[in-house]
């Protein structure tokens, strides 16, 4: 006659397995839930200071002129990342546009376009490289971060122009998805967004 193991037997054996083998350390079951609570809180309490601006250190400052000064390279932005006027002679209706207007666009940026108040003079401004592009778009990991501090405004979802020419083709220049982080190059004719800068490039 056979013998049929019953549920509490069952359910006993299954428990044994979970605990933990006496070799491994005495287990302390409150200690455990505990530290396990601990992490918890600590991971939505960092969770909850990246979503405050307060909290959160801010890379790039407002300095109040149009401006935006950047901690991380000492690089000055234009604040509006989609600024449609760029100078007095400018026909322009919208920021995007082809990539040896968008050079001359940057160039000619000036004190009272773009909401300037800087005394920046046309020269002072230029289309910046592609790696100056990408590390605003690699901030971006932690784009929350600085969209939440109400960095950029006018940040749009499609491609920035960069200065750099492609490698193998000089009728190509590269751009750069600042919501994305991804880069690439395309044929100048194409119309992409001016996010212009002025400081010193990296050597």
């Amino acid at each position: 006659m056979k013998r049929t193991i019953g549920l509490p037997v069952i359910a006993a054996l299954f428990l044994l397995t979970l605990w933990p083998a006496p070799t491994l350390g005495q287990w302390n079951m409150g200690k455990t839930i505990k530290d396990l609570l601990t992490k918890r809180a600590e991971a939505k309490e960092e969770k909850k200071n990246a979503q405050d601006p307060k909290k959160t250190p801010a890379r790039f400052k407002d300095t109040g002129d149009g401006t935006l000064t950047d901690s991380a390279t000492g690089l000055i932005w234009l604040k509006n990342a989609n600024c449609p006027v760029f100078f007095k002679e400018d026909t322009a209706t919208k920021n995007s546009r082809k990539w040896t207007d968008a050079r001359v666009a940057a160039s000619r940026l000036a004190h009272g376009f773009c909401g300037l108040s800087d005394s920046s003079k046309q020269g002072d401004w230029r289309l910046p490289d592609r790696e100056e592009l990408l590390t605003v778009a690699k901030d971006i990991t932690g784009k929350d971060k600085w969209l939440a501090g109400k960095a950029f405004t006018g940040i749009q979802p499609f491609y920035y122009w960069s200065s750099t020419v492609g490698d193998l083709y000089p009728d190509y220049a590269f751009y750069v998805g600042l919501v994305y982080g991804m880069d690439s190059h395309a044929f100048q004719l194409n119309s992409f967004h001016v996010l212009p800068v002025r400081g010193k490039k990296k050597p």
